[in-house]
C-alpha cells in the first residue's frame, strides 16, 4: 500500500496547479467545437493537449522536495523510486485523461470511422513526450522546463527536427518494431530518474 499511499499524497500535495487544469478543460472545450464541425481535424484538436501537457508534466520533483513539499512522504518509509514513479503517475494524468476524452470525442463525432488520436504517432508521441517531459524536469524548475520547450517548439530550424507536433496522427507499416524502440527509448531514461531521485540528496532551500 505504500505507492498507493504515495499516489494519494501527489493529489492532495497537488503536483499539476490548477491553473493546468484549467488549461486542459479548455483545450477538451475547443476540441469539442472543432471535432463536431469537423471529425477530420483530430490532430487539429490534439495539438493544444500536448503541449499543455509538455508543460505540466515538466513537474521539477527537485524543486517541489527542496522548498519541503514531501517533506512527510520522503520520511514515512515509502521507497524513493516508489515517490519517484507516483510523482510521474501524478503529474502526467491529468493530460491522459485529455488526450482520452478527445480520442472519444474523435469517435462519437465520425461515428467510430476516424481513430487518429490513438494512431501510433499519436500514442506514442503523448505517452513518450509526457514520461521525457517530467525526467527531463527532475531537477530544474517547471519555468526552465517551459522554456526549453518553447524553443523547441518554437525555433523554425529546431522545430523543424524536434517538434513532436509533427508526429502527431502518423501511422507505420512496421508498427512492432517502432512500439518496442519507443518503449526502450522512453523506459531508460524514466528508470534513471526515478534512480537518480531514490539517490538524490534534497537540502531544504532554507537551510542553504
Amino acid at each position: 500500500m505504500t505507492f498507493l499511499y504515495a499516489l494519494r499524497y501527489f493529489q492532495v500535495v497537488a503536483v499539476v496547479p490548477r491553473l493546468f487544469l484549467v488549461g486542459f478543460v479548455v483545450t477538451v472545450g475547443a476540441a469539442v467545437v472543432r471535432l463536431t464541425s469537423d471529425p477530420s481535424m483530430a490532430v487539429e484538436a490534439l495539438t493544444p493537449v500536448l503541449m499543455f501537457q509538455l508543460f505540466a508534466a515538466s513537474s521539477g520533483f527537485r524543486v517541489g522536495a527542496r522548498r519541503g513539499y514531501y517533506d512527510l512522504l520522503l520520511t514515512s518509509g515509502v521507497p524513493r523510486w516508489q515517490v519517484a514513479v507516483a510523482h510521474c503517475l501524478a503529474s502526467v494524468l491529468p493530460g491522459f485523461v485529455a488526450w482520452i476524452c478527445v480520442l472519444l470525442l474523435e469517435v462519437a463525432a465520425s461515428h467510430g470511422s476516424s481513430f487518429r488520436s490513438a494512431a501510433m504517432g499519436s500514442t506514442l508521441t503523448v505517452i513518450g513526450l509526457s514520461l521525457l517531459a517530467w525526467t527531463a524536469a527532475i531537477a530544474v524548475s517547471r519555468a526552465t522546463a517551459a522554456v526549453g520547450w518553447l524553443l523547441i517548439m518554437t525555433v523554425s530550424p529546431i522545430a523543424r527536427l524536434a517538434s513532436p507536433v509533427q508526429w502527431l496522427g502518423l501511422s507505420s507499416a512496421h508498427p512492432g518494431w517502432i512500439t518496442a524502440l519507443a518503449i526502450v527509448a522512453v523506459a531508460m531514461p524514466v528508470t534513471l530518474a526515478s534512480a537518480c531521485i531514490a539517490r538524490m540528496s534534497i537540502p531544504l532551500d532554507g537551510s542553504q
